[in-house]
């Protein structure tokens, strides 16, 4: 019995041992196989590359299922490939030696390719048939026949690339497309190669259809709000030529006022209203063809609550709340209301946002309440203003008046309250590639603020602030950024210390502490009369998502121009691009002070 129980406890411990040592006689065989088929091209180096990455032989040479049989086989059909590959690169005269050979046990396939002369375009003929054939000559719209013919992508004497040739005919129906004719089709292209001359002769034709204009707007999906809302918001004007840009700004907008979870806009040409006999009968460029655009909205929630948890290396940590309203009062006006409570500030405010107008304007009403401990200074405020804003997103314009009620106490100063009422103005201005991750371009903010009467406030002044961040990219995988800031305060009366400067934290001088560049009043850091910052940053992107930076800022804030003497800030940090734009994490080092601080920044601050 004890022989029987012994052999049994053996024969479990050496079963897993031996599933393991065939585990790794499989893994031996399956690297051996792996080994046996071997695939050499002998190409110039950037038709190798492309044999290398298309070529069936290569691709199937690994597969563990791979036989004698069948590596014969796809030997046998290389050649036929090679070929194929290349006439899309535009070389049909190729010559291919292979050899098949058997070194060490391994099977190698050897392919030695002969180019040949490229096949080059010697004729190019485009044939436009429909409306674009009846458009007046005395204006110049496009697209026109004559236009297409001069941006044709594929010239006489080019060596003839089958995407290249793809590239070209989809870029020219694109141009009819986007603009005044959305029923544009190619009805027929060849491309005949002479292999005894190598050229190749093009031709393409292209029935650009029926002209359209923009007709009435049908709505469909609202169930709360009013169609004006949809109605103010559309950019297209009654009888406007035909544009794809026209139709996507106007979705654009609706998905960007809030209103709405999903929207689509259409404009329906195929059972659109046609002039006589399908075609376009232009008189003066006069389009007698009518697309009704169609917009299907499906409308958000009305009541949205929301609670948040977070930290930020300028103000600690923090909480928030948010409470919005998409209808207020059944209007239409748009409430978002938020408290926030972090360790070195708290917020709460809210800001009321009316329907866009005809005119497009955005107009706004705006009430908060203020209180910071930062440096040693106090601040409580209460403001509430009016806001008027216009303008697409790259050139966004917007004027205001507010009324500002502040106390500021000092450690080791005075304690004192200011009431001022202003009038503002401010212009922003984008242009990057991209809102949420930009490489290129630039953005720039200028404001105005001014308190203009005695009667209404305590002392007059004007602040001006500029504010600009510029992106270009040094290579495909590096990013340069610069930033600058720079304000000013004039005035005979002191301004309220919301409207003066300090410098320092995340989206300034890093290496420095939040707002701890300025003037020292007391056992305090207050606000001065001038600010210029500016930094340059340097990212390698290691991957996609991830990067690295190094980073020198400087700048500082002051009473007198004469006294603006920069203090300087070097770091390195961590960049990852984020579905809400890049997260960075850096550490800096200021030269002043001589301490490291760790900072966070989240999106572009514009």
């Amino acid at each position: 019995m004890l022989n029987n129980m012994t052999c049994k406890t053996t024969h479990r411990l050496i079963q897993p041992f031996l599933l393991f040592f065939a585990l790794l006689l499989c893994l031996s065989f399956a690297q051996a196989d792996e080994n046996r088929y071997q695939v050499e091209i002998v190409a110039p180096a950037p038709f190798k590359a492309l044999l290398e990455k298309h070529l069936q032989i290569i691709k199937w040479r690994d597969n563990p299922r791979m036989t004698a049989t069948e590596w014969q086989r796809l030997y046998n059909l290389a050649p036929q490939n090679i070929k194929e590959l290349l006439a899309t690169e535009g070389y049909f005269s190729t010559t291919i030696t292979p050899l098949l050979e058997k070194i060490d046990g391994v099977d190698i396939a050897k392919f030695t390719v002969a180019l040949g002369a490229p096949v080059l375009i010697d004729s190019v003929e485009l044939k436009f048939s429909g409306a674009i054939n009846l458009q007046a000559p005395i204006k110049n719209l496009s697209p026109n026949s004559q236009k297409l013919q001069n941006d044709w992508a594929l010239a006489k004497g080019q060596t003839f690339r089958q995407e290249d040739w793809v590239l070209a005919k989809r870029k020219l129906l694109t141009s009819l497309l986007v603009e005044r004719f959305p029923n544009a089709t190619i009805s027929n292209s060849k491309a005949a190669i002479n292999l005894e001359s190598q050229t190749v002769a093009l031709l393409v034709e292209v029935d650009s259809g029926p002209a359209f204009k923009f007709g009435e707007l049908s709505i469909s999906g609202l169930e709360r709000y009013r169609n004006r809302i949809v109605e103010n918001l559309n950019p297209i004007k009654p009888n406007s030529i035909y544009t794809q840009a026209s139709l996507l700004l106007f979705q654009t907008r609706l998905q960007e006022s809030g209103y709405f979870k999903s929207v689509t806009v259409t404009a329906d040409t195929k059972s659109a209203s046609l002039g006589k006999n399908n075609e376009a009968l232009m008189t003066n460029d006069a389009v007698t063809n009518i697309a009704p655009i169609k917009v299907t909205v499906e409308e958000n929630k009305s009541i949205k609550i929301a609670v948040g948890a977070g930290y930020s290396t300028n103000t600690g940590a923090r909480t928030l709340l948010t409470y919005d309203d998409l209808d207020l009062m059944n209007r239409g006006w748009r409430l978002n209301s938020s408290l926030k409570i972090e360790q070195k500030a708290q917020f709460l405010g809210g800001q009321i946002q009316l329907p866009v107008t005809s005119q497009d304007y955005r107009d706004s009403i705006i009430g908060n309440f203020n209180r910071s401990e930062i440096e040693g200074q106090t601040l409580t405020s209460g403001l509430a203003g009016l806001r008027r804003a216009w303008g697409p997103r790259k050139f966004e314009q917007y004027v205001g008046s507010n009324y500002l009620i502040e106390q500021q106490s000092v450690d080791g100063g005075d304690t004192t309250s200011k009431k001022v009422a202003t009038l503002s103005y401010g212009v922003t201005l984008r242009r990057t590639d991209s809102d949420f991750a930009p490489t290129k371009g630039y953005l720039l903010t200028m404001q105005f603020a001014g308190a203009p009467l005695d009667s209404l406030s305590e002392g007059r002044f004007l602040q001006s602030h500029l504010k600009t961040q510029a992106y270009y990219p040094i290579t495909d995988s590096t990013d340069l950024i610069a930033r600058a800031e720079v304000g000013m305060v004039n005035g005979k009366n002191g301004a309220p210390e919301a409207y003066l400067f300090r410098a320092g934290g995340d989206q300034s001088v890093r290496g420095y502490a939040f707002q701890s560049l300025g003037i020292k009043e007391g056992d305090a850091i207050v606000g001065a009369k001038y600010l210029a910052t500016g930094s340059v940053e340097v990212v390698q992107w290691l991957t996609k998502q991830w990067g690295a930076a190094a980073f020198v800022d400087f700048g500082n804030a002051a009473n007198r121009v004469q006294d603006l003497k920069p203090v300087y800030g070097y770091g390195l940090g961590a960049r990852w691009k984020s579905p809400l734009g890049p997260i960075g994490a850096d550490i800096a080092y200021g030269q002043a002070t001589h301490e490291y601080r760790l900072h966070f920044n989240i999106g572009v601050a514009f």
